[in-house]
């Protein structure tokens, strides 16, 4: 009795030990619109962008095989990001240096990481990211920014309340409009910053 008292035990710790160990993943394909120094290019169909929710309470943010223009990326991965609950939604902000584990020529010239900013949101089943990068090509930067999937209502209100609020809205020509128009929107907020905003 007493040998199987211990048995009974040891698997309970092993059992304990690959549940506080797991991870959860969500994966989400959508398209991924691109601009290259702020020149609209080809929407990228079939994207797709992994999270991986560790034990520990954060979340990796992959996104598989990017491609810009004729430059393929390979995986870019932001890890230890910490999601923000606001009702059904998720928001996961990331400003810092992403990971390039992929053997593409760019990620080795690039040391296999790139600075890069995300702001996304969960909701709904659906994922909505802005993603920027900074990519060094000799003498200058490209700035590549990225928006994947449709921005919710939830996404929409964080841009439009408080002192976010826009004092300016534009349209992708730069054009400005009298507020939000369906499809992309620059909108200029009072604290002085630029947001994208796909309606």
């Amino acid at each position: 009795m007493k040998k199987f008292f211990m048995t009974l035990a040891v698997a309970a710790t092993a059992f304990m030990a690959t549940t506080a160990n797991a991870q959860t993943k969500e994966q989400f394909t959508d398209d991924l619109e691109i601009s290259l120094n702020g020149a609209p290019q080809e929407p990228v169909k079939g994207t797709t962008v992994e999270l991986e929710h560790q034990a520990d309470g954060t979340t990796t943010f992959m996104l598989k095989d990017f491609t810009f223009g004729v430059f393929a990326v390979g995986d870019v991965i932001v890890e230890g990001i910490k999601g923000v609950k606001n009702g059904d939604a998720t928001t996961y902000d990331f400003d810092g240096t992403a990971k390039l584990p992929s053997n593409t020529t760019l990620a080795e010239a690039l040391g296999h990481q790139i600075p890069l900013t995300l702001h996304s949101v969960v909701e709904g089943g659906k994922l909505y990211a802005e993603i920027s990068l900074s990519v060094p090509m000799g003498e200058e930067t490209l700035k590549v920014d990225c928006v994947f999937g449709k921005k919710s209502e939830t996404a929409i209100n964080g841009v439009v309340a408080g002192k976010t609020a826009p004092v300016a809205v534009f349209n992708a020509t730069g054009a400005r409009q009298n507020g939000l128009q369906k499809g992309l929107n620059i909108v200029r907020t009072a604290d002085g910053k630029t947001v994208k905003v796909l309606k």
